[in-house]
């Protein structure tokens, strides 16, 4: 392989690894089986290029002359979405700010603790509830296996210790997912006697365009608002799940 041709599949190989590896860490209990065929594909030839690339050229050029940069292609094309995609991930969304009804997101939590996500959710949740000190906050997410309490019950408890009176809180603490946060939560405004009020949905800025999408496809109305995440690598992390999580959609 010439020079040019081992720094494209390096840099494909190179994003895939770190992309399956930080979903892999992050991504719990909905980790991807098949994310790792889809790496095995992409690092296994770069092997087999630097390993036996004078065999196959010598035995199956032309072969191997098409295989190689169907490879690179691929290779490319992996990376260029993966970048493409959180560009489109991080452009600025306009933010419904004054609402009736606050739905903020969960994402994980140690106990009462929250995760550096959901803290930042949680502080950019507490300056809308104070910002219109009439609205009410649904807090949205159940209890994961690997956490000792729901994630409503851990938010509910991070914004009473900011002064945040309990009873303009909603707990929704069963849902499992963006779209259980959704549908769970839209009942339970319903339930409240708050259907027809101004909604906002809150959560991070990496998160905010899939949720977005999953409330447009369900007809429903609300605005969004977001927290910015202002550490970097906390940052690629979370674009690399959700690139990943988006693939899924689309395949589902």
């Amino acid at each position: 392989m010439s020079a040019i041709q081992i720094i494209l599949t390096a840099a494909g190989a190179g994003v895939a690894l770190f992309n399956y590896t930080v979903f892999l860490i992050m991504s719990r209990k909905n980790a991807l089986p098949w994310a790792l065929a889809a790496l095995i594909c992409l690092t296994v030839p770069l092997l087999l290029c630097a390993f036996l690339g004078g065999v196959a050229t010598r035995y199956f050029p032309v072969l191997y002359e098409a295989l190689k940069w169907i490879y690179i292609a691929l290779g490319l094309l992996y990376s260029t979405t993966f970048f493409a995609f959180s560009a489109y991930l991080l452009y600025p969304v306009k933010q419904t700010e004054d609402a009736d009804v606050f739905v903020v997101f969960g994402c994980r939590t140690f106990g009462y603790t929250p995760s550096f996500a959901l803290r930042k959710r949680l502080d950019r949740a507490y300056e809308l509830l104070c910002g219109n000190p009439d609205s009410k906050a649904v807090l949205s997410g159940g209890r994961g296996d690997d956490e000792t309490v729901s994630e409503a019950e851990s938010m509910a408890a991070y914004l009473m210790s900011k002064g945040i009176p309990e009873d303009r809180l909603i707990k929704e603490d069963r849902s499992a997912s963006t779209v259980e946060n959704i549908e769970f939560s839209a009942a339970l405004i319903k339930d409240a006697g708050l259907a027809g009020k101004k909604i906002s949905a809150v959560s991070s800025d990496f998160h905010i365009k899939r949720i977005k999408k999953l409330i447009n496809e369900r007809g429903l109305e609300a605005g969004v608002a977001y927290a910015k995440t202002d550490d970097f690598l906390r940052l690629v992390q979370n674009l690399t799940r959700e690139y990943m999580v988006w693939i899924r959609t689309v395949r589902t």
